[in-house]
């Protein structure tokens, strides 16, 4: 992998990875403190909330980890199988949370959420299809 595809994978993942690790340590520590920050509504059922927090920062985890396998064994193998399947969850994750903003259901405070899953998704997705990952089949 050349220099530009391994500088630009490598921070998408560190962006996106890091992001998402640091919001679900935060949902699922300080699920009321990321509600005020998001300029969501208090929610009743913080543990809830909680739950979906660990799962992202699990997420999140994911692409740390295969960033950091890279850097140990200077296989990319792990982190594009990362990018692949975070594709299909954020674009689920987004799209029910879209969802649920049209029903009325969550308020549009919760539209960074969507907003930011179907980005990462299409980020991945393209760069993906341009052959980002290509030379570390070989």
């Amino acid at each position: 992998m050349n220099t530009v595809p391994r500088r630009a994978v490598a921070l998408i993942s560190l962006i996106a990875g890091g992001g998402d690790f640091v919001a679900g340590l935060l949902l699922a520590l300080a699920p009321a403190k990321a509600l005020v920050l998001m300029g969501a509504p208090m929610m009743k059922d913080l543990v809830l909330i909680q739950f979906v927090g660990v799962f992202v920062a699990c997420v999140g985890a994911s692409y740390l980890l295969g960033l950091l396998s890279w850097l140990w064994t200077g296989s990319w193998a792990r982190l594009r199988t990362v990018w692949e399947l975070t594709i299909l969850f954020r674009i689920a994750a987004g799209t029910f949370v879209a969802l649920q903003i049209a029903k009325g259901n969550f308020l549009w405070a919760w539209a960074s959420v969507p907003a930011t899953d179907w980005t990462w998704a299409l980020v991945q997705a393209v760069l993906l299809r341009l052959g980002f990952f290509d030379e570390a089949r070989s």
